[in-house]
């Protein structure tokens, strides 16, 4: 009987999501989610990019001042971060321990997800919060390592 009960109920559910429509309460989610991230994120065209000439050539290991800056920009954002979930709707209503959880799950997937919409393929180049746009090269020396081409890929 209980699996004849959820059957029945899903069936309700995909009748009543019907077409491309939102109802009035997912479309307030989509809204309010998205001005959160508008908020916390600014977009490209409202950074003033600058750049730097370190370890701009060839890859190293690390640069100690390409990694400072990165630690410092990554730092900055994990706190928008953090303002952006404050910001959805149930996510303060939740205890400190399920919030903590649930920024440290999903913070790198954030950084990068929001770091690959700074991407600019003309000149294979991401920008950070700042302003800061590196070269695929600088984003390898500043710490990403063999994570830069997936990146890069992805972006």
């Amino acid at each position: 009987a209980v699996q004849n009960d959820r059957n029945k109920r899903k069936k309700e559910v995909k009748e009543d999501l019907g077409g491309d429509e939102l109802s009035p309460e997912l479309a307030e989610l989509v809204r309010r989610v998205s001005r959160a991230h508008q908020e916390t994120f600014p977009s490209l065209g409202q950074l003033g990019k600058y750049t730097t000439n370190s370890s701009a050539d060839h890859r190293v290991q690390l640069d100690l001042g390409l990694w400072d800056k990165f630690s410092e920009l990554a730092t900055k954002c994990i706190i928008k971060i953090v303002e952006f979930a404050k910001r959805l709707p149930g996510f303060t209503g939740l205890s400190m321990a399920d919030q903590i959880t649930l920024l440290k799950a999903a913070c790198l997937d954030i950084l990068m997800l929001r770091i690959c919409t700074r991407y600019t393929p003309e000149q294979d180049t991401m920008t950070f919060s700042d302003g800061l746009t590196l070269t695929r090269t600088q984003m390898h020396n500043a710490g990403f390592g063999p994570l830069t081409d997936l990146v890069f890929a992805f972006a």
